[in-house]
């Protein structure tokens, strides 16, 4: 799932002209990064010691589409002005 969001983060970056997919991929992309952090989290992955530093991996791909979606609403928007 976590690989799935990464995909969906990178394929909005190369179609974020086409303004729909702006709207469609970043959150979707979250919403797989989220199922994987929560899939994570089940009994068999809480019986692991698992360290901060994979907890943080765990959440990356949703904080990327968070960012990606800000950068290219933000370039969208500068971009347009003419």
């Amino acid at each position: 799932m976590a690989a799935l969001s990464l995909v969906l983060t990178a394929l909005s970056a190369f179609t974020f002209w086409l303004v729909i997919p702006l709207f469609v991929l970043p959150p979707l992309a979250f919403f797989f990064g989220y199922k994987a952090h929560k899939a994570n989290k089940t009994k068999w992955a809480q019986t692991l010691q698992t360290s901060r530093i994979t907890k943080l991996l765990s959440i990356l791909p949703m904080v990327l589409a968070v960012a990606a979606f800000f950068l290219e609403l933000y370039f969208m928007n500068t971009a347009y002005r003419v």
